[in-house]
């Protein structure tokens, strides 16, 4: 009798320790820190830390052809607190005429939701490719926007900070 009230004892206490561990273990944890190496944030606010910067031209082709006017050319933008829209502004546009359809020195846009197209408020649709130390920004002027010969077809600007 004394053997099997030890053993009833015995399985009472394993199955309480069991039970405490898996109440103790299921508690908290939401509000870890990251892990190392382990991001937290969303993709839209990453690229928005990374698109905060002055970015200044590395180079820019159109259709290929490396424009050198350009050089000079700067570009910072600006995020509204929904990341969904901001509004940019450019420097150094070469004085040509048509040049502003490229690049307006300033405007507003709306964007995807990860950062990476935006679509200008004069219906221009960017594609960005941003890390911490460059920024390419590919685009294309319509033909019906060039009423200026040069300045239409696929536009890439390669940026740095």
């Amino acid at each position: 009798m004394k053997i099997l009230q030890i053993k009833t004892i015995k399985t009472l206490f394993f199955v309480g320790s069991c039970a405490a561990l898996l109440i103790f273990t299921n508690c908290g944890g939401g509000d870890d820190p990251a892990e190392p190496g382990e991001s937290t944030l969303t993709a839209a606010e990453t690229n928005a830390l990374l698109l905060a910067k002055d970015w200044s031209l590395s180079s820019a082709t159109n259709a290929g052809t490396i424009r050198d006017e350009w050089i000079g050319f700067t570009l910072k933008f600006g995020l509204d607190s929904d990341l969904a829209s901001g509004t940019y502004t450019a420097s150094g546009i070469p004085s040509d005429e048509g040049a502003n359809l490229a690049w307006p020195t300033s405007g507003t846009f709306t964007a995807n939701s990860d950062l990476t197209t935006l679509t200008r408020n004069d219906g221009i649709v960017m594609t960005l490719v941003v890390s911490e130390t460059a920024l390419n920004v590919s685009f294309t002027v319509p033909e019906s926007s060039g009423r200026v010969d040069g300045f239409t077809g696929a536009w890439v600007f390669k940026m740095v900070p």
